[in-house]
């Protein structure tokens, strides 16, 4: 049986010349076989075998290297190779340092693979005043991680950060999904529940910081016993401000009484008047503009609602912050807000802002590149609107400044029906309305008197005066409607982002409501549905379905 010899594979037959050339963003090092010479090119940095078509390529970043092996071996150069120079190198150090500033300073020559690498550093950004990368000490084990791959010295001190920084991240990344804290409150009417004082806890020991408790969890008592237990620790915390919707005013000043009635809350309502003196001042956030200058350089800040302030070039953003970076550097500010970390990040970036807390993040465009996605289209705008890197986040958040607790998650501490009146201001314009029918239904209400009175020959004050009056009550209840329905529609506005804010969470939400009017405009503001006298079976049913 013949046998079939094995086919051996011919070499290449080159019938080109040796050239160096460009191509795109990479050298080209086109030649034949040859052992010695291609151990040389094996040592040029970055430079790679390419099987399709049996070139070498070589990043530009090699320029020189190729070159000097391409004049040594007699290659041809094309022209644009040898016109090409390299930008000068304006780091040329090997280091990863902490920078007097605060942040974590990495510098290294240009090199693709490393540069791409530390782009996944959570925060990092390119300074261009150091020429350096610079990253949050947050992201100090990740930098330390990195400069071991690159083999990039890092300096004693960095990594004796490293040690303390995880130590505090850990510590209150813990804080943070704690259940209960061992504290007491001098002074306080009443108790808090177990995860209320963990979260007093949480906002003690990161000063700075967000409570993020879904809405109902008590998150103002929360931030005023952490105010009054500093104020008991001997810390300097009066005179502070609460920042909240205008319509929550009243309600804040009738919240810190309800705990803590021996201190000094007084409330700004309008343009015109704001108190002298007071241990604490709630103004609206439609308000602090006006009142920028003495709302300044106080020694604690609270903002309620934060979401208000979640863009950066929002006139109240603006103030906010400048209401913040007035305070001291130890004086607690705490942001509330029971919006969850969403698919939209970047509605946390300007908060964290005012918290001053940004810089742990990268800064806003560390913060934006990181968490958001964010790219520029063709048009040259930039879209903040995406997500990455969420549980990243998330974690990153509760390790520096977040703590968060929905009623799932604190159940068993809540009793079976939890109550909780919420105080407005109502609309100016109808307020107007109001006290006109208010002092209507008074002055009716002593002129019937008088005339019963007449009608019996008794004096006004009599027992049958007072019985025949409360006879009339159901007459009289007509008339009270009257300023009923004006008193909903002042707080017509409040209900409605109360009710908006609980749907957006998903919440379920039922209304009730005295008056069709009212019961028709709620219908009409949240989707039409409605269950209300008048309506025949069928419209009931098809109202549930």
């Amino acid at each position: 049986m013949a046998q079939i010899a094995p086919a051996v594979r011919e070499p290449r037959k080159y019938y080109g010349e040796m050239r160096l050339s460009l191509a795109d963003d990479h050298l080209v090092l086109d030649f034949p076989y040859d052992a010695a010479q291609v151990a040389e090119v094996r040592r040029l940095k970055g430079a790679k075998w390419d099987k399709v078509a049996r070139v070498w390529r070589a990043p530009v970043s090699s320029l020189n290297e190729c070159r000097d092996f391409a004049v040594a071996h007699e290659f041809t150069i094309d022209p644009e190779v040898l016109l090409l120079t390299l930008p000068t190198q304006k780091n040329s150090s090997r280091s990863i340092s902490i920078h007097p500033d605060g942040f974590i300073s990495l510098a290294f020559a240009y090199d693709r693979v490393a540069v791409t690498s530390v782009k996944q550093i959570p925060g990092i950004t390119w300074d261009k005043a150091t020429h350096a990368w610079k990253a949050p000490i947050t992201s100090v084990d990740e930098v330390v991680r990195w400069g071991e791959t690159f083999d990039v010295p890092v300096d004693a001190a960095v990594r004796q950060e490293a040690s303390a920084v995880r130590g505090q991240l850990e510590s209150t990344m813990a804080a943070s999904r704690a259940t209960d804290a061992a504290i007491h409150i001098p002074g306080m009417l009443g108790e808090l529940l177990p995860y209320q004082r963990a979260g007093v806890a949480y906002a003690l020991a990161s000063q700075r910081c967000f409570i993020a408790d879904e809405m109902g969890l008590g998150k103002s008592v929360q931030a005023a016993a952490t105010i009054e237990l500093l104020a008991s620790q001997g810390e300097d915390v009066f005179p502070g401000a609460v920042v909240c919707p205008p319509n929550l005013v009243v309600n804040w000043q009738a919240e810190w009484w309800k705990f803590f009635p021996d201190r000094n809350i007084q409330i700004v309502t309008n343009r015109k008047e704001f108190p002298a003196d007071y241990d604490i001042v709630v103004v609206g956030y439609s308000n602090i503009s006006t009142w920028v200058r003495q709302l300044s350089s106080h020694k604690s800040y609270v903002f309620d609602e934060s979401h208000y302030c979640k863009t950066p070039t929002a006139q109240r953003t603006k103030v906010a912050k400048r209401l913040a970076r007035s305070a001291g550097a130890k004086a607690p500010i705490m942001l509330l807000t029971g919006t969850p970390v969403t698919n939209r990040p970047a509605e946390y970036a300007a908060q964290l802002d005012i918290l001053g807390q940004i810089d742990k993040f990268g800064g806003m465009w560390g913060f934006y590149r990181r968490y958001c996605d964010a790219f520029k289209d063709k048009w040259g705008q930039w879209h903040l609107e995406g997500h990455s890197n969420l549980e990243e986040l998330n974690d990153r958040l509760r390790s520096t400044c977040y703590i968060r607790r929905t009623k799932p998650e604190v159940m068993k501490e809540l009793p079976p029906i939890v109550h909780s009146p919420v105080l407005v201001a109502g609309a100016p314009s109808v307020m107007k309305e109001y006290a006109k029918a208010e002092a209507d239904i008074v002055q009716y209400l002593v002129e019937r008197a008088k005339e019963i009175a007449r009608e019996m020959g008794l004096s006004e004050r009599s027992a049958a005066v007072r019985a025949k009056f409360r006879a009339e009550a159901s007459q009289h209840l007509v008339r009270i409607s009257v300023p009923r329905r004006i008193a909903a529609k002042a707080k017509m506005a409040a209900a409605n982002e109360w009710i908006t804010a609980h749907t957006e969470e998903g919440h379920k939400v039922v209304v009730a409501a005295h008056h069709r009017d009212i019961v028709d405009e709620l219908a009409r503001e949240h989707g039409g549905l409605k269950i209300q006298g008048g309506m025949n079976v069928h419209e009931v049913e098809a109202a549930k379905a």
